[in-house]
């Protein structure tokens, strides 16, 4: 393995480190006791996972004010959501996806991902198919693609050639899986799994990353972002990926993974050296952010999802 894939595994380690947070996994629940209940909840619910303090903070949607904090999770680092609402949180040090319903406070499905440390998920809108994309613990540390096609058994891992490190996917609106990850030389690779293909195709992508940020399908093209100021646009047409616009992130330092709902894009500014808060900017124009939230609050926030019940 080369030295910059080591790096690169380091770094991750550090992520799940939480900045100097205690580990320890303890019975998952809500604070505060007197928190929103399913009947009472606003339809739209943004969750900020922050694997600094082990929680997943959730806020009114689009207003930003704390209604719930859930808490005892082990490295919470990523979560996304599905068309009904649930939400999806990789709690990854204990090689678990876990399924929350919409306001819901504790846990309704595991999806379990043993020998992998699930680091991010995307949820098809067409079958509710969950993918999450892992690092493995082995020695040679390959990661994989775990697909969930139920909520019970095991899930169908795949691994794509010449691909070692998986860091972040995505389903577009047809059910198609995109795929952030690098090879053996620390080099960016884009895949595709095409609905109801077996193996993973390469996305032939020509676009300079400072580091490696998250993956969104935006209803028309593929959002990836550079890890650190910006996020682009891509047009995929067959195997490639034409990039078509850039939204800069003025005022942030070190975004990964976002979430785009719509009109505004919402992104964790974390961990390092960031401003360990969440903004909120419009999207595709990108600029300053029309809100912040979770300043003073979030230690590391690492990722971000917004929940609407039909």
């Amino acid at each position: 393995m080369s030295f910059r894939l080591c790096a690169t595994l380091a770094f991750v380690a550090a992520v799940l480190a939480g900045c100097g947070a205690s580990h320890v996994a303890v019975p998952i629940e809500a604070l505060p006791p007197a928190g929103i209940s399913n009947a009472s909840a606003p339809k739209s619910l943004l969750y900020v996972t922050d694997v600094g303090t082990d929680s997943v903070y959730v806020y009114s949607y689009p207003h930003g004010k704390l209604v719930n904090t859930l808490t005892g999770f082990n490295s919470p680092v990523r979560d996304c959501s599905d068309a009904s609402g649930n939400v999806y949180v990789t709690n990854t040090e204990s090689e678990e996806i876990l399924e929350f319903a919409h306001a819901g406070k504790v846990p309704i499905a595991t999806f379990g991902d043993p020998g992998y440390l699930p680091w991010d998920c995307s949820v098809d809108p067409t079958s509710g198919t969950l993918a999450a994309v892992g690092y493995g613990k082995s020695g040679s540390n390959t990661g994989s693609v775990a697909i969930y096609t139920g909520r019970s058994g095991s899930p169908k891992v795949l691994h794509a050639r010449g691909v070692q490190a998986y860091l972040f996917c995505a389903y577009d609106d047809q059910g198609n899986l995109f795929v952030e990850g690098l090879d053996s030389t620390y080099s960016f690779v884009l895949i595709e799994l095409r609905k109801g293909a077996a193996k993973f195709e390469r996305i032939e992508i020509h676009q300079h990353f400072g580091s490696w940020g998250g993956l969104q399908w935006d209803g028309k093209h593929l959002a990836i972002g550079d890890g650190t100021t910006a996020i682009y646009d891509f047009a995929i047409t067959g195997k490639t990926a034409k990039r078509v616009h850039t939204v800069p992130l003025k005022g942030s330092v070190d975004v990964a993974q976002f979430w785009i709902d719509g009109t505004t894009l919402i992104a964790p500014d974390g961990p390092n050296g960031a401003k360990h808060d969440v903004g909120f900017w419009n999207y595709p124009k990108g600029g300053k952010p029309v809100k912040l939230i979770g300043k003073g609050l979030f230690r590391n926030p690492s990722g971000a999802t917004v929940s609407t019940v039909p």
